[in-house]
């Protein structure tokens, strides 16, 4: 009860200092979170098309469609190779398109579906040479765009936050070195008396502890307001335009607060025990 106490005592000493803690924290947290939530749902997209992507083989002028799609189907990583004969492709076409009364000029196609995005390179590379296959196409490119704007969102989100972190951690430090100061007559007498380092750096390391709850509250409820009213946006807007179904890419907000909260209270809370066992000696 103590220890609480004179948590609240702390705080209340070190005034205006509160807020300036708890505002860059919040800040670091906030670009920390809404960085680690975007590189969790550009991974859900990425991986999502693991299954949807699909690599199609068009086939030469006299090779049965069934004895190559029996050796592809053999290849690392090849989840379904669906056939589709020119017969059907072309009455597809002249359903859907007005085209001239001409011959079939289509080809049988392959359709080789993956298990992941970093095996397209790697098969797309086996299907040319086979001497089967005239042509292959597959939609990597989007994929691999994604990718990179994904590590360069991490790199430099870490960084920011890395920066804005160091940055709360002196703030934090300078805060608790003044409390400590202003209750330096009070450590000595309770150190001479025999009182445990608990009960004297408790109550500091408490008070940086709140300031990393508070911090963390007030970026989730941003993260959150956020989240709510750009995700018709992305859902509706965005990922129609992508050339995969993405319904099932839903992620939710949960993970990335429980991250952001317990980040919040150990910097809050380190920060704290560093500076009052370098300023406090029991």
């Amino acid at each position: 009860m103590r220890v609480l106490r004179e948590t609240t005592i702390g705080l209340r000493r070190s005034g205006w200092s509160n807020w300036l803690v708890i505002s860059i924290l919040a800040i670091a947290l906030t670009i920390f979170g809404g960085v680690l939530q975007t590189t969790m749902a550009i991974k859900e997209v990425v991986s999502s098309w693991g299954s949807q992507l699909e690599i199609s083989a068009y086939l030469k002028d006299g090779v049965e469609p069934q004895k190559v799609a029996k050796v592809i189907s053999q290849f690392p990583d090849v989840q379904i190779v669906e056939i589709v004969p020119k017969e059907v492709a072309w009455a597809e076409m002249q359903s859907n398109y007005k085209v001239a009364a001409l011959s079939n000029p289509l080809p049988n196609t392959l359709h080789v579906k993956l298990s992941n995005v970093q095996a397209v390179e790697k098969t797309a590379d086996k299907l040319k040479q086979l001497s089967t296959i005239e042509h292959i196409r597959f939609p990597l490119k989007v994929a691999r765009n994604l990718n990179r704007f994904r590590q360069f969102l991490e790199i430099a989100g870490f960084v920011v936050t890395g920066a804005l972190s160091a940055a709360t951690l002196t703030v934090i430090g300078n805060t608790i070195h003044l409390v400590i100061e202003s209750r330096q007559r009070e450590i000595e007498i309770l150190s001479l008396t025999g009182v445990s380092p608990w009960y004297i750096k408790g109550p500091l390391i408490l008070q940086g502890a709140s300031y990393g709850l508070a911090a963390a509250l007030i970026a989730g409820s941003f993260l959150f307001g956020l989240h709510s009213y750009m995700d018709p946006y992305i859902h509706d807007q965005l990922l129609s335009f992508l050339p995969m179904n993405n319904t099932g890419t839903e992620i939710s907000l949960l993970p990335t607060f429980v991250v952001v909260l317990t980040l919040g209270v150990a910097v809050g809370a380190g920060g704290s025990a560093w500076t009052s066992g370098r300023y406090i000696k029991i």
